[in-house]
């Protein structure tokens, strides 16, 4: 049984907490304001905080700083109404263990109360607040999206962040793998320095050198000047190896070199330049696969992985697509020099039945289609144009059945080969907890 102090200044949301908490057998106390809270945190040394982000006199991060100057392995949950990426992110740097929205789902909190129980508390402290040009980075550098799936993302990017380690992002084309590093570059300890991408598929062996690395005065014939590459161009901040799987085999042996030894020398040079920069690196392949056929190097994919974000297609979280939708027509009002400020009747169903093989990339095609062809300020379902290309995939166990139904029964088929043990199943997933029990709880998964 854990000790929980709920801090809300919504007498209902606290008294929900209590009921839902102690039911699971948790002993509870609340607080109206944040004040009290600190003051109950003393007194009462509770397992487990969780506070409502807006609230009168001191909110919710301001909550979270004072624990974590005084008890900063206390866990403590961020639970509002108001949330947004930056919001989230920021909780997460600040320290904060998790971050809800409302209305307050049961079996994710709950979740995530189990949870906090069962692992060794992982908080970082971060005390400055993110700089306004930061924020306005995040918010041109990001996209919408508040299913489970993104919200988890966002999360991890908060932890991450804040750590200079190296990181790999995989998904299909057009989910959104570029802003998905830009967010990480622009949320944390890197956003004072720069970004600098690489196009790895158009990476020749005979130009790695002089593009990566760069050279010295009279290096070769016509070298006049010396000229920086792209790792010494990055500095302290992030370098993006767009579509790593492309790289030839010389071309990832010289980048595991520079992981390896953290320094590299220009051309025609012998003095070597520490490599100071992060590296995140993107794959719309499967790298694990091309390790086992022997076309990308171990070594260097386990040095590139040390955190892996998994960008969802957005087929599997069309709840995302009026969210998207907003984002992109305000995006491309700007672009366009339109003023189109409403969504008509039957745009967003139309939206959401397509299955969208090129992701976030087509839809934003869609949308900036449309947008040109309209005159008013409502974009209406007739100026959509969706061009249906070949959905087909290879069925499993030769049933033609929808990707969700198929997504059902593998998570099932996990749960009892593993006796119900969901740290196992998780393990097995590679999923979090509440994602889990989101997905049990949509299939209607019982234990039988």
């Amino acid at each position: 049984m854990s000790k929980i102090l709920a801090i809300d200044d919504d007498s209902i949301i606290r008294a929900l907490l209590t009921n839902i908490l102690q039911k699971a057998g948790n002993k509870v106390i609340t607080a109206p304001d944040g004040k009290t809270g600190l003051r109950i945190v003393k007194e009462e040394n509770p397992d487990i905080v969780i506070t409502d982000y807006q609230m009168p006199g001191m909110d919710g991060l301001e909550v979270l700083d004072a624990i974590r100057l005084s008890n900063p392995s206390l866990p403590v949950i961020i639970l509002t109404a108001h949330g947004d990426v930056a919001l989230t992110i920021k909780s997460m740097q600040a320290g904060a263990y998790d971050y809800l929205d409302k209305p307050i789902q049961i079996n994710e909190l709950l979740s995530i109360i189990e949870h906090a129980n069962d692992l060794i508390k992982q908080n970082h402290s971060i005390k400055e607040q993110i700089p306004t040009a930061a924020l306005k980075a995040i918010e041109e550098n990001t996209f919408a999206g508040r299913s489970p799936l993104m919200r988890e993302i966002y999360k991890n990017i908060g932890r991450i962040s804040i750590n200079k380690v190296n990181i790999l992002i995989t998904g299909e084309t057009g989910t959104g793998k570029e802003l998905i590093a830009r967010l990480i570059h622009h949320s944390g300890i890197t956003r004072d320095h720069d970004m600098v991408f690489v196009n790895c598929a158009s990476l020749s062996d005979n130009m790695l050198d002089s593009k990566l690395f760069g050279y010295c005065k009279g290096a070769f014939p016509g070298a006049t000047e010396e000229k920086k590459g792209k790792f010494e161009l990055a500095g302290e901040g992030s370098i993006f190896l767009d579509d790593i799987s492309e790289l030839s085999d010389v071309c990832q042996s010289r980048i595991l070199r520079v992981i390896q030894e953290q320094e590299f020398e220009k051309a025609g040079c012998h003095t070597p330049i520490p490599m100071k920069a992060r590296i995140i690196a993107s794959s719309n392949k499967d790298l694990e696969a091309l390790v086992r056929n022997g076309k990308f190097r171990e070594e260097l994919y386990y040095r590139l992985k040390v955190f892996t974000f998994e960008i969802p297609p957005l087929r599997n979280r069309k709840e995302d697509i009026p969210d998207l939708a907003i984002h992109l027509i305000a995006k491309h009002n700007r672009l366009l020099n339109k003023k189109i400020t409403k969504i008509g009747d039957g745009v967003i169903s139309l939206l959401q039945s397509h299955y969208w093989p090129g992701n976030i990339r087509e839809l934003e095609n869609t949308l900036t289609h449309a947008m040109v062809m309209t005159h008013g300020k409502v974009l209406e379902k007739n100026s959509i144009v969706i061009t249906k290309m070949d959905e087909k995939v290879e069925p499993v166990n030769d049933l033609l059945i929808p990707l969700e139904e198929i997504e059902k029964r593998h998570i099932l088929h996990v749960l009892q080969a593993v006796n119900w043990h969901k740290q196992d199943a998780i393990n097995i997933l590679e999923i979090t907890r509440p994602t889990l029990n989101f997905k049990i709880t949509k299939y209607g998964l019982k234990n039988t």
